[in-house]
């Protein structure tokens, strides 16, 4: 089972020092075929010039400029060379043996995606684990918790999971139109709807610097603005239950409300803009309404409840 790595980078050379050292390590005695891949985001500080007197043996995916998160990596990931793919972002410090046990999800027929125990640098604080998802009162959430043992996960974080290509490929990769934030979910949401499972796996462990880079990008309120854009943005593409569906848009407005009283302005400013985009994901939800589909939404929540 041969392997790309792909390294998403923006301005980052201070975390390319931490994040590079650590997969170089932990692929030194890998016995099988790999390759690392840095997909440079359009950088302006000197993160090439060091990975290139650094680790010749890395390969460098240069942007003109930066084309955003969703695009920027599915060019990384169409380029890869391997059959399984390793999306890691460049805050991302991995342990030498993380690999091993995502590897192993992978050999089921029917596992699309594996993601590990991802800690804060602390080394304690849990940053995302499992995540199960629940519709009540109109209302889409998801939670991240922890297991002792591999288990069904609604989704992986896109900042360090692995998955097969062929399968990222025929469902058409990251949405580019929601770019940062949900994008993994709606990937490996639409991959559970194929029956492609994604795995949990408690035993591979890596740590992030949370918002690392993308605080410089966007800022706290950026990010707020654009969870609550893309929550809405997933919701009109895939919530393909009729009932469900009308309860969301029927709570919406409260959603909204809510929001704005608990301080989130900006995501409710999120949920707003996204009808900007309505007549694009609904052409969306109709184009994914007719793709092969094994699981239904409530069955999807069901598994991942279990």
């Amino acid at each position: 089972m041969n392997i790309s790595i792909i390294i998403l980078n923006w301005n980052g050379i201070e975390l390319l020092k931490e994040c590079l050292p650590s997969v170089i390590s932990a692929m030194r005695d890998c016995p099988i075929n790999n390759e690392i891949i840095v997909v440079d985001n359009g950088s302006t500080d000197t993160s090439t010039e060091y990975i290139n007197l650094n680790f010749p043996e890395v390969c460098i995916l240069l942007m003109k400029e930066n084309l955003g998160f969703a695009k920027a990596l599915n060019i990384g990931i169409r380029n890869a060379k391997y059959p399984v793919v390793v999306c890691l972002n460049n805050d991302i410090i991995v342990e030498d043996k993380f690999l091993g046990p995502l590897l192993r999800c992978l050999e089921s027929e029917d596992v699309f995606a594996a993601g590990p125990k991802i800690l804060l640098t602390d080394k304690k604080t849990l940053n995302f684990g499992r995540a199960i998802g629940s519709f009540k009162y109109g209302f889409f959430t998801r939670k991240i918790t922890d297991s002792l043992h591999p288990a069904n996960s609604l989704y992986a974080c896109a900042g360090g999971m692995v998955f097969k290509k062929d399968k990222f490929l025929e469902l058409g990769g990251f949405d580019e139109d929601m770019d940062i934030y949900w994008e993994d979910l709606d990937l490996c949401y639409r991959a559970w709807k194929r029956g492609w499972k994604t795995v949990y796996e408690p035993r591979s462990i890596i740590y992030h610097k949370f918002h690392a880079t993308n605080i410089r990008k966007y800022g706290r309120r950026g990010i707020d603005f654009l969870s609550g854009r893309n929550y809405s943005l997933f919701i009109i593409k895939n919530m393909h239950d009729k009932l469900l569906f009308v309860k969301h848009l029927f709570c919406l407005p409260l959603l909204i409300i809510l929001s704005l009283v608990f301080g989130r302005g900006w995501f409710a400013s999120g949920i707003i803009k996204s009808f900007a985009k309505f007549d694009i994901f609904m052409a969306k939800r109709r184009i994914e309404k007719n793709k092969p589909s094994l699981l239904p939404d409530r069955m999807i929540i069901g598994i991942i409840l279990k």
